[in-house]
């Protein structure tokens, strides 16, 4: 059994990196490019586009298609949004924004002998919590 921080540095974190540089590199996106970083399909993109009135990809719609759309980086990315990036994470938090069983983050906050994290000791927390691809 692995656990989730195996998940997330192979999974989530590049995806995050990628993301990142993406959004570095200009403020012009075409629907191909967003639909591909974001695992979606290009009818997808242009829904969202659509329902959101957006006429164009740039960064402030690339982060609203993000939130709108249902890949799994953007459910996560969702789920974040709707906490308000919260400084320190509970294990409500993190059960929440990553999908993960509340039983198994509490379990770790509670080895951990924590009741909050920030972002960067949240691996501490993901290292304790066990974790399968089809979980």
């Amino acid at each position: 059994m692995n656990t989730f921080l195996e998940e997330f540095r192979m999974s989530i974190e590049p995806r995050i990196a990628d993301i990142d540089v993406f959004l570095r590199a200009g403020d012009d996106f075409a629907i191909a490019c967003v639909a591909r970083l974001l695992s979606l399909c290009e009818d997808e993109v242009r829904d969202i586009m659509c329902h959101a009135g957006l006429s164009k990809i740039d960064r402030q719609a690339f982060l609203k298609i993000m939130q709108l759309g249902s890949s799994r980086i953007c459910q996560l990315y969702a789920r974040e949004v709707a906490l308000a990036s919260p400084p320190t994470y509970t294990s409500d938090d993190i059960a929440y924004i990553y999908n993960l069983d509340i039983e198994q983050v509490k379990h770790a906050f509670q080895k951990l002998k924590i009741g909050e994290v920030t972002a960067l000791t949240m691996p501490l927390v993901f290292a304790n919590i066990p974790y399968s691809n089809g979980a």
